[in-house]
């Protein structure tokens, strides 16, 4: 077999994160965010840190987020800031950076697939590079992307660690998987399995120096959030008593335990015929990965409240399998033909793992995802282009929050006017605003003073414009007051 064991870097590892780069550098580039959550609870603290204004959510006042990830977002958004103020280089240098670090995730496919042969090390770094799921979701400023980023190199290190028995890789993947954890801690039972599995009944060899590490990881978070005046891990406790006590991530939607499980029929659809032996086959070299994956998307199932991107660990290492897997099925339909498999059947191989993921990226249910978040983005782009703009007001806009400072990038008022009597507060707030964000349904309600400047969904009827831009000549001469957009979220509970 041409085993990949040499500790020198392969070329071929190289070129596949370059290839990796060439399909995340312009995702990250000409996408905004998959979930608003990756702006105002990760990158809007952090903008926050940077000028001392910002938009405080619900969460971010209950105190249930970490601030870790703001924290390791800091330095992006603080050069941004600094390169481009008025600009939204603070916006994009964070998703570069998160585009960088999943290059590791490329490693992590090299690393398992390298213990069979280099050709398995190759299909799993290409899967890696250029497979939807992992491409897309690489830039994303989420917990569920940088646990992803964290634990798929900590897995790769810790099976490492079981071949070779140096406790440094042991100290390392525990770290990593404990980072994973402590950036999202509903993981915590499907790290549990490669932790027993990677330590065994070794107490002083594996449990002692993974411990370690993921108690350093555990350490970051509360050095973290004690430099910002919290107490240690207690928004863990505040997150579960919120969400599972108070249900309140109910709010945004509550699915059947199969959830999941429908979701992966229509992506994947036809390409599951390929795709599930294939990963049944990668289960065979590692079924300690099957298992974590299965437990991932178990625990989630159990969840009421159900988004893809919960799972994407679960997903990202099905893939893996799946990609490891189809080496050996290939293998295997050449020898029962009596030959080795050839440079062009691999080759084959690849072509056929890119093709389905282009297949899912540009059919439904994925395809939706590549617009999500661009109407917001050019209403605050537009919004910033107005003349002598002094302050903004939202009106009656359906998404609360809808404004972040981050975004907005402007040191202006920022006004959330909304409820039955908008018209007449509207009327009487006309000084504090001179542009106004309403969906076109409400759009004759605002003060006659402004005018229409555009909606910003082009595809869409009016009727379904939910962000259309008005402005008003002449400046703001009274202050946002009671009408602030962080006084008025505080007052609704938003």
């Amino acid at each position: 077999m041409d085993k990949a064991g040499s500790r020198r870097i392969d070329p071929a590892l190289v070129w596949l994160m370059l290839l990796a780069l060439a399909f995340r550098v312009p995702i990250a580039i000409a996408t905004f965010y998959h979930h608003a959550d990756e702006v105002w609870q990760y990158v809007e603290p952090a903008y926050g840190l940077v000028t001392g204004d910002w938009i405080r959510t619900w969460d971010i006042r209950l105190g249930i987020r970490s601030w870790l990830i703001p924290l390791i977002l800091l330095g992006p958004v603080w050069l941004g800031h600094l390169i481009d103020p008025l600009g939204e280089l603070h916006l994009v240098l964070p998703r570069l950076f998160m585009v960088l670090a999943s290059l590791g995730t490329v490693w992590a496919g090299w690393s398992l697939g390298a213990r069979f042969s280099r050709r398995h090390a190759i299909a799993a770094a290409f899967v890696a590079a250029v497979w939807v799921d992992f491409a897309y979701f690489a830039p994303r400023t989420s917990s569920d992307t940088l646990s992803v980023l964290a634990i798929l190199p900590g897995l790769a290190l810790l099976v490492r660690f079981r071949e070779r028995g140096d406790v440094r890789l042991a100290l390392a993947g525990g770290f990593l998987l404990g980072l994973g954890f402590i950036t999202r801690f509903p993981l915590g039972p499907a790290l549990a399995i490669p932790f027993l599995w990677a330590g065994r009944l070794e107490v002083r060899r594996a449990w002692l120096p993974m411990l370690a590490g993921a108690l350093l990881a555990v350490a970051c978070d509360v050095i973290a959030n004690g430099a910002m005046g919290q107490l240690p891990l207690v928004w863990i406790v505040r997150n579960v008593f919120a969400n599972v006590v108070e249900q309140r991530s109910h709010a945004y939607g509550v699915e059947t335990a199969d959830w999941y499980l429908r979701v992966f029929v229509w992506q994947w659809q036809y390409i599951a015929i390929l795709l599930v032996p294939a990963i049944a086959a990668g289960a065979r070299r590692y079924p300690m990965l099957l298992l974590t994956a299965l437990t991932v998307i178990a625990v989630h199932s159990a969840i009421g409240h159900k988004e893809y991107r919960f799972i994407l660990l679960g997903v990202s290492l099905l893939v893996l399998l799946g990609a490891i897997g189809s080496v050996d099925i290939a293998g295997w339909i050449a020898r029962r033909r009596g030959r080795a498999l050839a440079v062009g059947g691999f080759a084959f191989v690849l072509s056929l793992w890119l093709g389905a993921s282009v297949l899912v990226a540009a059919t439904e249910p994925f395809k939706i995802n590549w617009g999500v978040g661009q109407a917001p983005l050019r209403t605050m782009r537009t919004v910033r282009a107005q003349p002598g703009l002094c302050g903004i007001a939202t009106y009656r806009i359906r998404d609360v929050p809808f404004l972040s400072r981050a975004v907005l990038n402007r040191g202006v008022g920022t006004l959330l006017i909304d409820g039955p009597s908008a018209p007449e507060v509207a009327r009487r707030a006309e000084a504090r605003f001179n542009v106004a964000v309403a969906p076109a349904e409400h759009m004759g309600e605002l003060p006659p003073s402004f005018r229409f400047v555009g909606c910003m969904s082009p595809t869409k009827p009016l009727f379904e414009q939910q962000y259309c831009v008005f402005a008003r000549p002449g400046p703001c001469t009274e202050s946002a007051g009671a009408l602030d957009y962080n006084a008025v979220l505080k007052r609704i509970d938003r």
